[in-house]
């Protein structure tokens, strides 16, 4: 009975780490370009050369170097200075109706002040088998002045 036992969480473990696979896969190169774009939005030397490579083809074509640039100045004058953005969390986006829908996603926040958060989402979907991101938005965030409550 033991050796069934160890046989099952062995076989358990080595087919949860190789289903994981494509999804690690995915997300250490969403996570490359999700923070180059970052880099990019909020003035670190990350060109538009280095960060156009991982947008889709759409993306591509509505979203020149010249409207990046003016979008960079936009967030800037909107959101404020980025100090720092973290990773939040990563999702794969799922509708009931038709399942998963080829699309993930990635969060983070942005430190602007004590009293401001910068919000940014980037979506990937995979395009020639490689994810590339396929829009993103930037929005402020306030951070509220309440207290958390005591507790008792």
């Amino acid at each position: 009975m033991k050796k069934f036992l160890a046989a099952l969480v062995l076989a358990l473990a080595i087919s949860s780490s190789c289903f994981a696979a494509g999804a690690v896969k995915n997300f250490t190169a969403e996570e490359k370009a999700a923070d180059a774009l970052i880099g990019a939005l909020t003035g670190n030397s990350v060109t538009y050369e280095v960060v156009s490579k991982n947008f889709s083809e759409g993306l591509k074509k509505n979203l020149t170097a010249e409207k990046f640039a003016e979008l960079k100045k936009q967030i800037k004058d909107q959101v404020g200075t980025v100090k720092e953005a973290n990773f939040i969390t990563y999702a794969k986006q799922y509708n009931p109706q038709t399942g998963y829908n080829n699309v993930e996603e990635m969060l983070y926040l942005g430190t602007v002040n004590k009293e401001k958060l910068a919000r940014f989402v980037v979506l990937f979907a995979v395009e020639n088998n490689v994810p590339k991101i396929v829009s993103f938005q930037v929005a402020p965030m306030e951070v509220n002045g309440q207290q958390p409550a005591e507790k008792k």
